[in-house]
């Protein structure tokens, strides 16, 4: 039941980012949630609260419309290390399901932006579940480019949008090997073609990003 949810969850966030490129990510603090992650399409917006008992500094649950896919979600501060517990408490509060780590095997729970991009511990990331083998060949990718000095050219930005990175990703597609990589970046721009994104945009966007992390060190 639970890789269902998952399955639905992700479909959901996809869809929303090709509508709207600009999904956010991170918000500088949970109070600014409510009206800027969702707006139900009759107007309502959402509403953020407590993540079960844990601290309202810590962990938030967005609460939007009756379609829990895609308007409720689970968001973590980046100096938060029990990310995974958080959103199985999410999957709790939001389904009524009491999972457990067992049933994530094959799932990797991760921040979609890469906490060390944060400018603060205390700014919240969205956190979601995501196919281990992609999440872990995306993080080699970016993981040194993500710690290079370099990388935080943007770094005060508290607030961020999701990513051709970070859809290719949630959609469980590896990374090229790198900006020389034609086979795999034209296997990714297939697969954003078949989102409806024009291929010359997608084409632009991961070259500009693969070339960005190797040079700033991640190959």
């Amino acid at each position: 039941m639970l890789a269902a949810i998952i399955e639905r969850r992700r479909t959901a966030l996809i869809s929303q980012w090709v509508r709207d490129p600009l999904v956010l990510v991170q918000v500088e603090a949970p109070v600014a949630l409510p009206g800027l992650v969702f707006v139900d399409p009759d107007g309502s917006s959402a509403a953020s609260g407590k993540l079960g008992r844990r601290a309202f500094t810590s962990c938030a649950l967005v609460r939007g419309g009756s379609d829990r896919d895609s308007s409720w979600s689970a968001w973590v501060a980046a100096d938060y290390s029990s990310y995974r517990a958080a959103y199985l408490a999410f999957i709790r509060d939001a389904y009524g399901i009491n999972a457990t780590a067992a049933d994530l095997v094959g799932w990797d729970v991760d921040h979609l932006l890469n906490r060390a991009r944060s400018p603060l511990g205390s700014t919240f990331i969205r956190i979601e579940a995501i196919p281990a083998v992609a999440n872990q060949e995306w993080g080699r990718l970016f993981e040194k480019a993500a710690s290079n000095p370099q990388f935080f050219a943007n770094q005060a930005r508290q607030r961020r949008t999701m990513s051709w990175m970070i859809c290719a990703k949630l959609a469980g597609q590896v990374p090229p090997r790198g900006p020389q990589d034609a086979a795999g970046i034209t296997r990714l721009v297939s697969y954003f073609r078949g989102l409806g994104l024009p291929e010359a945009e997608s084409q632009q966007g991961l070259s500009e990003m693969l070339s960005f992390a190797c040079r700033s060190g991640s190959h």
